[in-house]
């Protein structure tokens, strides 16, 4: 039987991203398109997301995996990655965030054409690709990819052999324990700054073999207001302790001056975080379990579509934060509501008009 709230609890996150994204340019955070501020409300507003909403897709993937390979071949599977996620990055690469980096570039002072522009970044496309312009926010699509392809032989293995992961005996502080495995992977196969390839793919992982587990989704039910709650807390410390620092001055240690008190607290932030990971795609899994389990057409259309929202959606935002700032440059929070709206319209009916080209719509994952 399908699981609804997994499909709404995926949708839900992708919206998130419009205020996410808008909000971030008013951040102080992290190496986007461009920033025009540093508000603290923008800065609570991404921290608050930042260490777990991405991660749970990561692990609804797995769990999707897993119901997808109980009604396909391995073959169909690889097919569908393929067409669902390689081919639209590509795409994406290619005709969408090159429109992105254009608007950023334009705020900061490009004068030259979009065409120049283009060339560029497909001609120098691998050091594009090393400062993360040329992916963009489609790196997670691309991650999804890899990760697919590396977890499949493993899943086969498992699903070939004779033992299994007695699912029956998984308690709820042993699915914490996975804390401390997820903080040591974040420290690896950072291809991106703090988006661990190592660390998703365990969540992935984890999604695969115990959150898809009829049994473990109905503990988490259970136990939704405990976790969320947990989650809450540390999630409301971190603030406290991190955004009134967001754009001050300050030294970090070299890799040659590290010592073992200092990688000592690099690790216990590590484990915070990560704690707050963990809990937010326990918590939320279980909150959604309990509350989201409906469907109606509108939440059918926007699971349809909630990948090419992912796509599509930073175009839009960048082009109408660039004319919204440039056209009411003292009325923020009216640049906030309009930037997020219309881009919000635009990306929908960008989907609609490129689900109706047949010869378009496959390089996007868009079905007809």
């Amino acid at each position: 039987m399908r699981k609804y709230y997994l499909d709404n609890l995926r949708w839900l996150i992708i919206l998130i991203l419009f205020p996410y994204h808008v909000l971030i340019i008013y951040s102080g955070i992290g190496s986007y398109y461009f920033h025009v501020t540093n508000l603290a409300a923008a800065n609570a507003f991404i921290l608050t997301f930042a260490p777990w909403f991405m991660q749970l897709l990561f692990a609804i993937a797995g769990i999707s995996t897993y119901y997808s390979l109980k009604r396909r071949v391995a073959k169909e599977y690889l097919t569908e990655r393929v067409s669902k996620l390689l081919l639209p990055t590509l795409a994406g690469v290619i005709l969408v965030i090159p429109v992105s980096v254009y608007f950023g570039y334009l705020y900061s002072g490009y004068t030259g054409s979009f065409l120049n522009l283009w060339l560029d970044l497909i001609t120098n496309w691998l050091y594009y690709l090393k400062i993360g312009l040329l992916v963009g926010p489609l790196w997670f699509l691309l991650y999804l990819f890899i990760i697919s392809l590396v977890a499949l032989p493993l899943i086969l293995k498992y699903k070939n052999g004779k033992w299994r992961i007695p699912l029956e005996n998984v308690t709820t502080p042993k699915l914490l324990a996975l804390i401390i495995p997820l903080a040591l992977g974040s420290f690896f196969l950072n291809l991106y700054p703090e988006k661990s390839l190592l660390q998703f793919f365990l969540l992935f992982i984890f999604g695969y073999f115990l959150l898809s587990d009829d049994g473990i989704q109905e503990k988490l039910g259970d136990k939704r207001w405990p976790l969320f709650i947990s989650f809450l807390v540390l999630t409301i410390i971190y603030l406290v302790m991190t955004v009134p620092s967001i754009g001050s001055s300050g030294s970090t240690a070299s890799a040659s001056t590290l010592t073992f008190s200092s990688i000592l607290s690099l690790f216990l932030v590590k484990l915070y975080v990560n704690a707050i990971l963990w809990l937010g795609v326990l918590g939320v899994m279980g909150m959604g379990k309990h509350y989201l389990e409906f469907k109606n057409p509108k939440t059918l259309y926007l699971s349809a579509v909630s990948f090419p929202i992912y796509i599509f959606h930073i175009v839009w935002i960048n082009l109408f934060a660039y004319y919204i700032i440039n056209w009411i440059p003292n009325l923020m929070a009216l640049q906030i509501i309009l930037i997020m709206g219309l881009s919000f319209i635009f990306t929908i009916a960008t989907i609609e008009v490129v689900r109706r080209i047949k010869g378009i719509r496959f390089l996007f994952g868009i079905k007809g």
